[in-house]
């Protein structure tokens, strides 16, 4: 038996004595003396002579924290068969539609490549996305989402394509729409159920006086109040569906966050509204100061105050395991259509031409295959050496698709691509272990009388399990 490359075997000064495996995702509280029983273990590949406990090893051995010595290589290359079959899944499509480039806002961190594009998808294209769609014979499930630019500066295509879609004989799951919700009025919020949009993100920079210096209009101008109107007319409104309003942080503005996010929810309390922080990473060669973005470390450390001051955990401090590390970029068939019919793998290169794969007005769509099979094999984790000696690759999965690729094969110095826990495991572990105990020393006040269990001097964390 072997101690797994996957494991994280550490003392906090706080809490004490603790073992992680990113394999099994699976945490465990120890005392001192299994600690250093451990410790043997992953330093010699042996146990002390004298230790003999079966129900412990049993434990070891289910959560992967010992296997043989092809297991874990077998048990990486079966995640990667199934992130594969789920890639190549010919029964669903997965399409996010640029009606239009044009973007009413002028945001000094977006898509500078594309803001002079003034196209607007004719009916001819919007012909084409429909022939386009049909062409998929196997398919049985479509999933949609608007995108640009501004796509509410091109409503009327949206409800055309939408239409039309709705008349294939496809299960139609509906549609997201990510918009800066400057042109959501009550005219086209009325029309949103019909549209099958059932999630809307919105965006934010902050409070007023914060937003308004960073989210302005194309011609100059504020925006927060008519955006945030607007969010008040959809809330009150007969529509269906979830609001998610994003607030975009990075060094200028994150100590605004709790501010905003507090006034919001309390203005929208029991509404189907949730407010989230999302982190600014500018493309390379965007004009926008790259000192004011936050590293991982930095990120880190808003997400523990956000955590204290609101309570708010900020994505989850207990690793969620991104087995499958799929995204529109990496489905086979998934794809962005841009208002010319052009074709890109991910939200991040429309309006870049250097990264087009193909056309919908083509009798066979794709016509750079290689930039699609990078997309979808050349970023492949599980395939990257250094990658797979990562103690977090379970967990990971490779990161962002995007960034990957451009570090990776197109020799661009995009924003790191790696995982906040590779640096910073053992904090969130910790940041989880506090809260875990505060939720247990609650429980216990409300339960007394409740007989204890048993200590063998370790437990599991999580998943919560009671003591061996």
């Amino acid at each position: 038996m072997i101690w797994s490359r996957f494991n994280t075997l550490f003392h906090s000064e706080q809490f004490g004595h603790y073992l992680y495996n990113a394999l099994s995702n699976t945490l465990m509280e120890l005392d001192k003396d299994y600690y250093d029983i451990l410790e043997a273990f992953r330093n010699h590949d042996c146990f002390p002579e004298e230790y003999v406990d079966s129900d412990f090893i049993a434990l070891l051995c289910e959560n992967k924290i010992m296997l043989e010595e092809s297991e874990e290589d077998l048990l990486l290359l079966s995640r990667q068969y199934f992130r594969h079959a789920l890639s190549f899944d010919s029964s669903r499509l997965v399409l996010t539609i640029c009606p239009t480039l044009r973007c009413n806002f002028r945001c000094p961190y977006c898509f500078e490549q594309s803001q002079s594009d003034t196209a607007v998808m004719t009916s001819d294209t919007v012909d084409q996305v429909l022939n386009f769609i049909k062409s998929y014979k196997d398919i049985r499930h479509l999933s949609l989402a608007w995108y640009g630019g501004e796509p509410l500066l091109s409503f009327d295509v949206i409800r055309e394509i939408t239409e039309k879609i709705k008349s294939l004989d496809i299960e139609f799951e509906g549609a997201g729409i990510i918009t800066n919700g400057y042109l959501l009025d009550p005219e086209k919020i009325a029309q949103l159920n019909d549209l099958k949009i059932n999630a809307i993100q919105i965006t934010l920079d902050g409070p007023e006086d914060v937003h308004d210096t960073r989210r302005v209009l194309a011609g100059g101008g504020p925006t927060y109040r008519s955006i945030i109107n607007n969010v008040d007319a959809l809330m009150n409104s007969n529509y269906k569906g979830v609001c998610t309003i994003r607030v975009n942080i990075d060094k200028h503005n994150f100590d605004r966050y709790i501010e905003l996010r507090s006034a919001i929810l309390e203005q929208f309390k029991e509404k189907k509204l949730s407010v989230y922080a999302g982190h600014i990473n500018i493309a390379t060669g965007n004009s926008y100061d790259h000192t004011c973005t936050m590293d991982m470390h930095e990120w880190k450390d808003f997400t523990f105050e956000a955590h204290r001051i609101s309570g708010q955990s900020i994505g989850g401090f207990y690793p969620s395991g991104n087995l499958d590390s799929l995204c529109i970029a990496t489905t086979h068939l998934g794809f962005v259509i841009g208002p010319q019919g052009e074709l890109y793998k991910c939200w991040e290169d429309v309006g870049n031409p250097g990264m087009i794969i193909g056309s919908i007005y083509h009798d066979k769509p794709v016509t750079n295959p290689e930039l699609q099979a990078l997309y979808s094999i050349g970023i492949d984790a599980y395939s990257d050496a250094n990658c797979r000696e990562c103690a977090v690759l379970p967990i990971c999965g490779g990161g962002c698709a995007n960034k990957r690729l451009k570090r990776k094969w197109l020799g661009d110095e995009a924003p790191d691509f790696c995982s906040p826990y590779k640096d910073n495991l053992i904090a969130y572990l910790e940041a989880y272990i506090d809260s875990f105990r505060s939720r247990e020393i609650c429980d216990a006040l409300l339960s007394q009388g409740t007989k204890k269990q048993r200590d063998n001097g370790y437990r599991m964390i999580s998943p919560e399990k009671k003591s061996v």
